[in-house]
């Protein structure tokens, strides 16, 4: 199978390889700062040629093995609401976790049902150590990483685009 048509499934979402027909709806949502403000690599100002960047990014990402990344869509709905992924380490045994959801479509439980069903997908490919961060006044990945059974796991300072200089981000991590 070629992994850029890796698509997965949960009862409510489809989680899907992101294409160039995407760049307008992922530019519109990550404009926002109240997405940006929380990751750890999207820029803020964010525009259709960030996207269009992002996708080819991922992409070949995806083709060399060194990620799986999403974007996240409701299930009979054909529209972007949001974006997981897995960063890979070294062989593939290891990762870290990301995820965002556009504000409309926040409160619903979608991140932690999209990250939920990565995990599984990665534990299924025999990997064996996931990480994730989150800021500490980002409450709802904080929430999620708990949900998800991550434990706390010390702080690190990351980089975020959106604010041109790293944070100290509380960091999570779940083994298999």
């Amino acid at each position: 199978m070629n992994p850029l048509d890796l698509r997965l499934e949960t009862p409510r979402l489809i989680l899907r390889v992101p294409r160039d027909a995407d760049a307008e709806a992922l530019a519109a949502w990550l404009a926002e700062w109240e997405i940006a403000r929380w990751t750890a690599n999207i820029p803020h100002p964010y525009g259709i040629e960030n996207a269009r960047s992002w996708i080819t990014d991922v992409r070949e990402s995806i083709e060399a093995a060194r990620a799986l990344t999403f974007v996240i869509e409701l299930r009979g709905e054909a529209c972007v609401i949001g974006g997981v992924g897995v960063a890979l380490d070294g062989p593939g045994k290891e990762g870290d976790l990301g995820w965002w959801i556009a504000i409309p479509h926040q409160g619903n439980g979608y991140a932690f049902e999209a990250a939920k069903h990565l995990v599984e997908f990665c534990w299924s490919m025999d990997m064996t150590r996931l990480t994730a961060g989150a800021l500490p006044d980002n409450a709802p990945s904080l929430a999620v990483a708990r949900k998800l059974g991550m434990r706390p796991n010390g702080k690190l300072l990351r980089s975020q685009p959106a604010r041109e200089t790293p944070r100290e981000t509380l960091e999570f991590v779940l083994t298999r």
